[in-house]
């Protein structure tokens, strides 16, 4: 939540533009080409790893991402993509520029365990420490360097308190005009808190390098290659089982037919494997086309839809070994005013379920946040909905022994605000509202989360 919260503020800073009263600049265009003077190195675009105000479907502390956004998208970690930057506050030592970020927040959860029944409710105190540095190698390169942590101190369940730490690494190259490049890796240590499913927490380790190539043919043409890594390895041996590797590559085509609108035509190659179960290993090629708008529009984003072709690795009887199904993915903002925007994400995609059985399923979601600009107040609010169906290909035992195929249905609501103190202190509530409906038994749950808390850039 706590990402989600500074993710909104970053959001709505963007959408505003130029400040009230403020002159946007006129481009100074060169009267000859001999006057062009190399570009200064360029901030990567970073592509929203979680849209403003929406927690993730599951507890804190989780593998799971919530929206899907970036490159990839519906595939893909698109957490990989996050540089880690939350502050707004920078400071120059030579040529790095660092930009610092704490964050300090009290949190009450109603049910901290996910459980239908038996509900234990705490008090959680969470510490977010967050350093960004960034510098230029060269003309045309610029390297940034993130670490985020997240600590949850609870009150009465101590047990459960832990601490995640974000490392990621990020350089960015444009060697010419045609020709850009981005790689990276993000790593992630990080506790996997009980809940309804696991009795116990669980600690793991998750790390996605990545790479992005741009290159453009023509004024109006454009090609992209993305490849992303994603591994997922639990400490104890006993969670081995859920080990993963992922590779996801994809290729997309763009041609710029309006000023700041462009068609795409897209596909993407996933191969998902289990190292120590390799029966459950997939594979799935999904072609897409789409349009997408860019950022200066009043709408801006990209929405795309196609079809996957998946299937199992090795066959297996009563199991259905080709889930093929259409695939979507939308994640649009559109500008009412430089005051107000309204973020929408839609999803459709096959994924499996890495802590139930390595289960396939069919994940359909929409996600919704208004954004407002209370400038008489300074105060920045967001009111956010979604509803996701993870429907699970094939059937599988319940906790009462009867053979069912499962299909769960998450809704969740929030509401939140902000508000500078001074220029490098800010504070924030939120509140959001989390059920999640099952035909499996224990599965079922809902959740309360107020939050209040103070961040802080210098």
């Amino acid at each position: 939540m706590a990402v989600l919260a500074v993710s909104f503020l970053f959001l709505v800073a963007a959408a505003a533009g130029p400040a009230r009263g403020e002159k946007p600049q006129e481009a100074n265009v060169p009267e000859t080409p001999q006057e062009v003077k190399p570009p200064p190195p360029e901030r990567p675009v970073e592509p929203p790893g979680y849209f403003p105000g929406i927690i993730p479907p599951s507890t804190i502390g989780t593998t799971e991402e919530g929206p899907v956004s970036g490159l990839i998208a519906p595939y893909g970690n698109s957490a990989a993509y996050d540089s880690l930057l939350r502050g707004w506050n920078s400071r120059k030592l030579g040529s790095v520029t660092l930009t610092p970020y704490l964050e300090l927040d009290g949190l009450y959860r109603s049910n901290i365990f996910d459980t239908p029944t038996d509900k234990k409710s705490d008090f959680i105190t969470t510490i977010v420490p967050n350093l960004r540095a960034e510098m230029p190698l060269a003309q045309h390169s610029l390297l940034s360097l993130g670490y985020l942590g997240s600590a949850f101190i609870y009150s009465k369940y101590t047990n459960q308190s832990h601490y995640d730490q974000n490392f990621n690494g990020d350089m960015a190259i444009n060697p010419s005009g045609k020709l850009s490049l981005r790689f990276g890796d993000t790593f992630r240590l990080a506790t996997e808190e009980r809940n309804s499913e696991f009795s116990t927490e669980r600690k793991y380790l998750r790390n996605t390098p990545y790479l992005t190539a741009t290159y453009r043919l023509a004024d109006r043409w454009k090609l992209e290659g993305n490849y992303q890594l994603d591994t997922l390895v639990y400490a104890r041996s006993i969670d081995r089982f859920n080990n993963y590797n992922q590779q996801a590559a994809s290729a997309t085509l763009y041609y710029r037919f309006l000023p700041k609108t462009a068609v795409l035509a897209q596909y993407i190659f996933m191969y998902r494997s289990y190292p120590f179960f390799s029966q459950d290993n997939t594979i799935s090629s999904s072609p897409l086309v789409g349009l997408t708008w860019a950022p200066t529009a009043k709408l801006s984003g990209t929405i795309k839809v196609g079809y996957t072709f998946a299937n199992y690795e090795t066959s297996v009887d009563g199991r259905n070994n080709n889930p093929d199904s259409w695939s979507l993915s939308a994640n649009l903002l559109y500008n009412f005013s430089r005051y107000t925007s309204l973020a929408l994400t839609a999803q459709r995609s096959f994924q499996q379920d890495s802590d139930f059985f390595n289960a396939g399923y069919t994940n359909s979601a929409v996600f919704v946040t208004l954004n407002h600009e209370w400038t008489k107040f300074k105060v920045t609010s967001f009111a956010s909905f979604f509803y996701i169906n993870n429907a699970y290909v094939n059937p599988t035992l319940n906790s009462l022994g009867e053979l069912e195929t499962r299909n769960d249905n998450i809704v969740g609501v929030g509401v939140g605000f902000s508000r500078p103190l001074t220029r490098k202190l800010r504070v924030r509530a939120a509140y959001n509202y989390l059920n999640r409906s099952s035909n499996f038994p224990g599965y079922s749950y809902n959740d309360n989360r107020v939050l209040v808390g103070l961040q802080t850039s210098f």
